[in-house]
This record gives C-alpha cells, structure tokens and sequence, in this order.
C-alpha cells in the first residue's frame, strides 16, 4: 500500500510548520525574558553566508506552499519577505500551512506519477511528483526548519526535540 502524496505533503507541513510556530513562539517569549531586541536575536547566523532566521522561516514556508501548488498545478501563493518579528513569521508559518490544506488532495494525488517540470535556478528538472515531493519538498522543509530551530537554541531559546517534532 503507498501513502498519498498529498497526506505526505500535509501531514509533514502541519507538523513541521506546526512546531516551528511553537519554537518561534519560545523564542520571543525568552527574548522577552532577557530583555533583548527581537530583531537582534532573529538576525543571527550560525556562518556569514548562512540565512538569518526570518530567511530560514520565510523558504521553510515557501518550500511547503509553493511545492503544494506546483502538484496540484495551481497558482502560487504570494508571500512577500516582509517578516520582522517572531509574531511575523509565526504568521507566516499559519498561511502556509493554510495554503498547503486549503488545497484539494486528489489535485495533489493526480501528479504523483506524472512528470512535472519543477525549476531549479537556471535550469527545469524533469521529475514526477511523488519524487519531487521526497526529493526536494520534504528535504528543504525540514532543513531549514532545522535550521531556524539550531539558530535559536544557538542563542539559549529552550527547545528540544520534542518542540521541533511536536506541533505548538
């Protein structure tokens, strides 16, 4: 028996997207707590060249969203970067989970062995959806939820697994 494409797709963004608004929810509540600028905080970078957190969130719910759309071949959300604050980007983190439910599972299922042509940079990779769902989706929604999470545990939120695996 093979699992929905789209009950991997929504399952996963309910989860992931769903905790990482628990941890930014922790992570201005502890800013709070010391009194730092949440603009501070969220500016930090685990290397230079590396994202800030508000960028990590921002392609964590872009990742989820935009992918949702391109299975179900429907137009793209439209979420401009304009997040400053943990509040901002726990908005964010709802209007793609929103997004990514609000759409009809059998348009996601129906291009699970088809081939879509998903854009990478310059170039168009050829891919089914099932693949481009385990492949790329998935992969860069828990990376860079991953990574918003380390950036804040870096700075002494308290978190844990179970806030990054357990929806807030």
């Amino acid at each position: 028996m093979t699992t929905a494409v789209s009950y991997m797709l929504k399952s996963s963004t309910n989860q992931t997207l769903g905790a990482l608004k628990g941890v930014l929810a922790k992570g201005a509540a502890h800013a709070g707590s010391i009194k730092c600028e949440e603009t501070a905080m969220l500016a930090q970078r685990l290397y230079p060249d590396m994202f800030a957190t508000p960028r990590q969130v921002q392609i964590a719910c872009d990742t989820a969203a935009r992918g949702a759309a391109r299975l179900a071949e429907v137009d793209m959300p439209n979420f401009p970067d304009t997040e400053q604050t943990f509040q901002d980007l726990i908005t964010r983190c709802q209007k793609a989970i929103d997004f990514v439910n609000f759409i009809d599972d059998a348009s996601i299922d129906a291009t699970a062995s088809k081939t879509l042509q998903i854009p990478m940079g310059q170039v168009t990779m050829p891919m089914t959806g099932q693949v481009y769902l385990s492949s790329f989706i998935l992969p860069n929604l828990h990376f860079h939820a991953s990574m918003a999470y380390g950036l804040l545990r870096m700075q002494g939120v308290p978190v844990g697994k179970r806030d990054y695996l357990m929806p807030a």
